[in-house]
């Protein structure tokens, strides 16, 4: 078997299912830069260098004014995942004591409490959960969360409670999923999500573990998860058309039960556009790009609140998240915003070269989130697909300059 022949599969917002081929996606023509008018870009200009608080900062005042914050990434942009990283201690310093993931099982909740108090740290753990949630997430910034978790319970005052990292997400059979002709087999994805839809249950941990026991939390997560007022008709028509029980996402579903003591907020990265021949585009039509530009390098990092502010006020322009006949503006999308300096500055998180073991060999290649090639996938081979999804997201992005 080539190992291009691998494929792995994503739920994306505006579909339900997108195949990502490392050696083909994003290789089929650069995306046109747009070039905002200076009269749409100077209002938006002066309220964010009136209103500028560092990423850190911002996500702490959020968590003030709110029970909840849903950050939302793009994935595997490694300034994404370390700004959660450095986050850890100032939230634990702030007596928030919890940091929501998707990124493993709820049923492995017992299993991440444990290592994070555990007398030692030990790394093969934190692989062991993360490869339980997905056998092709071996990305060494997201096992770092564990650890920097760890370290604050490490060193917290004697008698004071830990740092926990909340596990949301659902066990998803993906050894049922054979063929690209099984997507749009309602009965099929019926078996994948048997033990769940991931976007429902993951309110409900959120609900569970959090919002009934008075505590506060930061929750990191894609950014398809954090939409609360806005509903996706694209998404939720997939979704029904393959009988879902639930077709909202998380941020829907959670704000409907707490209303605004959820926030939002977007970290910034290309979003997808199916019209586009990269399939990527700039975000909001270029103007949130031409803001970092705009801005003094020292203030490149940063973030701001949408609802009632010029930044909020940016249209949305030609997008998925624009339904036919429907416009709408960033803050109908979002409650806040930060940028981490240009997309062309964006470095990919480091694939973990030996996080698909021999001895998993197996369970790897049952459980691979995508069409099962002819033969079963060796450990190199998996490991090698890990590196290589990461090689052409990293090329993808290099288009944003």
């Amino acid at each position: 078997m080539k190992r291009n022949t691998l494929l792995i599969v994503l739920v994306v917002i505006a579909g339900f299912f997108i195949f990502l081929n490392p050696f083909q996606l994003f290789n089929r023509g650069e995306p046109k830069r747009p070039a905002p008018p200076p009269s749409a870009l100077a209002p938006v200009l002066q309220y964010a260098e009136a209103a500028w608080r560092s990423p850190e900062d911002y996500v702490l005042s959020a968590l003030q004014r709110h029970d909840v914050v849903l950050l939302g990434e793009f994935f595997k942009i490694h300034q994404n995942v370390q700004l959660v990283h450095d986050l850890i201690p100032r939230l634990y310093a702030a007596g928030i004591r919890n940091l929501g993931i998707e990124y493993a099982l709820s049923d492995d909740q017992t299993e991440i409490d444990s290592l994070l108090t555990a007398p030692a740290w030990d790394e093969s753990r934190a692989r062991a959960v993360t490869f339980h949630w997905l056998v092709t997430w071996g990305y060494q910034e997201y096992i770092d969360l564990y650890k920097a978790a760890w370290e604050v319970n490490h060193s917290r005052p004697p008698g004071a409670a830990p740092f926990r990292i909340i596990a949301l997400n659902v066990k998803q059979d993906w050894e049922y999923l054979k063929t690209q002709k099984d997507l749009s087999d309602p009965a099929v994805v019926a078996r994948i999500f048997s033990h769940g839809v991931p976007e429902a249950h993951m309110a409900d941990v959120i609900d569970r573990e959090l919002t009934r026991k008075g505590q506060k939390a930061l929750v990191f997560c894609g950014t398809q998860h954090i939409f609360t007022r806005y509903r996706s008709s694209a998404y939720e028509k997939n979704a029904a058309d393959m009988k879902l029980p639930e077709t909202r996402r998380m941020g829907n579903i959670v704000y409907s039960r707490i209303g605004d003591r959820v926030f939002g907020i977007a970290l910034h990265a290309p979003w997808p556009d199916p019209t586009q021949k990269s399939g990527l585009a700039w975000a909001a039509g270029g103007v949130l790009d031409a803001l970092i530009d705009a801005l003094p390098p020292q203030d490149r990092n940063g973030g701001w609140d949408l609802g009632g502010t010029p930044l909020g006020a940016v249209p949305l322009g030609t997008s998925p998240y624009t339904d036919a006949g429907r416009s709408g503006t960033l803050a109908d999308l979002f409650d806040g915003y930060i940028v981490q300096g240009p997309i062309s500055g964006y470095t990919m998180v480091t694939a973990i070269p030996d996080f698909v073991r021999p001895a998993d060999a197996a369970t790897a290649g049952l459980q691979f989130p995508g069409v099962k090639p002819a033969a079963a996938p060796t450990a190199a081979q998996m490991n090698q697909t890990i590196a290589d999804d990461l090689q052409a997201l990293g090329k993808a992005l290099e288009q944003f300059k």
